[in-house]
């Protein structure tokens, strides 16, 4: 016999779930109507009615243009509220800390960057981040709106669960527990992952208008790593490392690798590999797509063998996740356009037939994907599980 205190948990989990479910249509639809909200969902329309009425009273959801269906009554269409309040997202790259405010419905507000030196110290960095989050907090709370937490996007191992960076291999971080240190600062809920996380998250949820839901973000730079979405879910494994796919072994004859391996992908695809194999000691990409774009032959050369190496590990991880989307981004974003062609051949020559038959490799649009996905942590803890957030707000 059911206790009581179990049918009050599984009825409050239903409507954590329902509320969550109408969000996220609202989020891929953009607008809709009651009527329809219930009948997608498989909803009774006084359950969906019930939710719609505590989603606008803590204004996560407004009412828009009447939409008039045969004869009756028009009806009101729903959409998310713009205002509903706005997340913070973070990036600490070894270039620059890039800030961004985003709104609920993930669309960019505010943004700030500010460079920095490769070897910097650790608590300038943070500084810096800190003062600029700080920035982005004044003007949004200036604009009216009401802060929904801060989103951190970092390259390294990272323990999601507790917001820790373990080991950041190229700023030389470890052990920083960001998530502790910021909420205690900030005083609103922080969210730390893997930046190819983040830019996973971001692309599947808020660029990707076909939703693939088995994809791979290959972030590429100094470092290289994946952020899987795996059935529309981040991947992060046992011990929430998942995705060091630049330290896949490539070759057996490779070169070494920071890691303190030799062979590693990452080090045949990327900045450091692009210079070593050039012999251009310092990467200018820009001044480098221009020269690939004007068919320069020792660089074409460079490119056409990194595209190869790309295509390999690809199709590895083709074969082993039968992914529908493979998204390219990162640092080296400027040359991948003059790679992407080399690149799919060889994912079509060496994964398997069936795994490769639908998958789509593409080159991102943004160059902002990390920093745009830490802000998103906020929002899709938030689609997640809205219940704390409409109960503190009616």
């Amino acid at each position: 016999m059911q206790r009581v205190n179990d049918k009050k948990a599984d009825q409050a989990t239903v409507r954590r779930l329902n509320m969550s479910a109408i969000l996220k249509l609202l989020r891929e639809r953009g607008t809709l109507a009651r009527a329809d909200l219930a009948k997608e969902l498989g909803m009774t329309r006084n359950t969906a009615s019930n939710i719609v009425t505590d989603l606008l009273q803590a204004g996560l959801v407004v009412e828009t243009e009447f939409r008039r269906a045969g004869a009756g009554r028009p009806g009101l269409l729903l959409e998310l509220a713009p205002n509903g309040g706005f997340a913070v997202g973070a990036e600490i790259d070894i270039s620059r800390i890039i800030v961004v405010a985003a709104d609920f419905n993930g669309k960019i507000l505010w943004e700030q960057a500010v460079p920095i030196t490769r070897g910097q110290p650790q608590d300038q960095c943070i500084n810096i981040t800190e003062q600029l989050v700080d920035d982005a907090l004044t003007w949004g709370r200036g604009e009216g709106l009401r802060p929904l937490g801060i989103g951190l996007g970092l390259a390294g191992l990272v323990d999601s669960e507790n917001g820790v960076l373990t080991y950041a291999p190229t700023l030389k971080w470890s052990d920083v527990p960001f998530k502790t240190l910021w909420e205690n600062r900030f005083e609103i809920p922080v969210f730390v992952d893997n930046e190819a996380n983040t830019s996973a998250l971001g692309y599947q949820t808020y660029s990707d208008r076909s939703k693939a839901r088995n994809l791979a973000y290959l972030s590429i730079g100094v470092g290289m790593a994946a952020g899987l979405m795996l059935e529309e879910q981040l991947f992060h494994g046992s011990s929430g490392y998942a995705g060091q796919a630049g330290h896949m072994k490539i070759r057996t004859d490779g070169v070494a690798c920071s890691c303190g391996d030799h062979g590693c992908w990452v080090t045949e695809v990327g900045i450091n590999a692009l210079a070593r194999k050039s012999g251009i000691e310092k990467i200018d990409l820009a001044a480098v797509s221009g020269l690939l774009r004007n068919g320069d032959e020792k660089l074409c050369a460079v490119t056409d063998e990194m595209a190869e190496m790309l295509g390999l590990g690809i199709a590895n991880l083709v074969n082993l996740f039968n992914l529908d989307t493979v998204v390219l981004g990162g640092a080296i974003r400027p040359i991948l356009p003059f790679m992407l062609e080399k690149t799919r051949a060889v994912v079509d020559a060496r994964a398997l037939k069936h795994p490769r038959a639908n998958v789509r490799i593409k080159v991102s649009g943004r160059d902002n994907d990390s920093v745009f996905g830490a802000a998103c942590l906020v929002l899709d803890a938030i689609m997640n599980d809205p219940v704390p957030l409409v109960r503190s707000l009616i």
